[in-house]
């Protein structure tokens, strides 16, 4: 003989499927709706500097046009867009670590595409205590990302030396003493 099922367990399934659909829909929305007081006070107290700047683009190889030349890429439009961050953080053993982000601007707003420990700075174990933008104007002319990174190898240290962190208009990341 079959039973009937209560009702009430028919519905949390259902209910629980509502609820997981809304939540995955609302979720992306969710975090550009923050406040700003509130990203803030989501920032680990680990973070000690940060530096946006640059920018970056991606576009298609260049198509032809309808008479069959080829088209020129510095017309074409990018097929995407975005800017570069740099971030100091603070490591477990109180020595700093840097980070070169890749952030690319969509229609819902920043996205996070790419983040790349640069090693040399982890494996050196110094204490950044400046990160500077190489411009300070606004946007730059030119693809690429520079930032001055002024780092001690002990805390107690007089002078911090100065390393220049520079991505150019392929994406290449290099480090170096800064040469100023």
């Amino acid at each position: 003989m079959l039973q009937e099922m209560p009702a009430v367990m028919l519905k949390r399934p259902i209910h629980a499927l509502a609820l997981a659909v809304a939540l995955a829909v609302a979720a992306p929305t969710a975090a550009y709706a923050q406040e700003p007081s509130d990203l803030a006070e989501g920032l680990s107290p680990r973070l000690l500097f940060v530096v946006s700047g640059g920018f970056w683009q991606t576009i298609e190889a260049a198509g032809e046009t309808t008479e069959g030349e080829a088209e020129d890429p510095a017309d074409a439009e990018p097929d995407q867009r975005g800017y570069y961050r740099a971030l100091a953080i603070r490591s477990e053993d109180n020595s700093s670590r840097l980070y070169l982000q890749r952030v690319a601007l969509t229609e819902n707003g920043p996205e996070l595409l790419e983040t790349t420990e640069i090693t040399e700075v982890t494996e050196r174990s110094g204490y950044i205590t400046d990160i500077r933008p190489e411009n300070s104007a606004g946007v730059s002319a030119s693809q690429g990302f520079a930032a001055f990174i002024y780092i001690k190898d002990a805390p107690d240290a007089p002078e911090p030396d100065m390393l220049e962190l520079f991505v150019d208009e392929f994406g290449e990341l290099t480090l170096n003493g800064a040469s100023n």
